[in-house]
């Protein structure tokens, strides 16, 4: 062989470029651990709202069961007459019971009172509410 067919062969058998080698750079693998690590920081975040909303649920649940269990104790305790009592939860929180006779804002005049009960949390949010007609006697 001549020496310039050999300078050929040596070339043409001798790998083209070291950045042609299988695998991953190191700048590649750190922007995979940097977005592997943001949608972990997502996921908790998401995971920490959600277990937010389902405590407020919750406790939002409990308090009209409250509230339920004042309105009929209050209608076992005798007849109804309207009236504003305050009270407190079993975890301190403050409610106003309202009982109102609904019959002069419908415009009702000689039918047994329809009484509206409400049962408002301190900041005048409602919690429960009920209407509840008086039995004909």
């Amino acid at each position: 062989m001549t020496g310039l067919t050999r300078a050929r062969l040596r070339h043409t058998t001798r790998r083209a470029d070291p950045r042609d080698e299988d695998g991953f750079t190191t700048v590649e693998v750190l922007v995979a651990f940097g977005i592997a690590a943001a949608a972990t920081v997502m996921a908790f975040q998401i995971a920490g709202t959600a277990a937010a909303a389902v405590r407020r649920i919750e406790a939002s649940r409990v308090a009209a069961d409250e509230a339920e269990g004042v309105v009929l104790r209050r209608l076992a305790a005798g007849p109804l007459r309207p009236g504003l009592v305050r009270g407190a939860f079993s975890d301190g929180t403050p409610y106003a019971l309202a009982v109102t006779d609904l019959r002069p804002a419908l415009g009702l005049g000689r039918v047994p009172p329809l009484w509206q009960i409400r049962v408002i949390a301190a900041s005048g949010a409602p919690i429960y509410a009920t209407l509840i007609p008086e039995k004909k006697e």
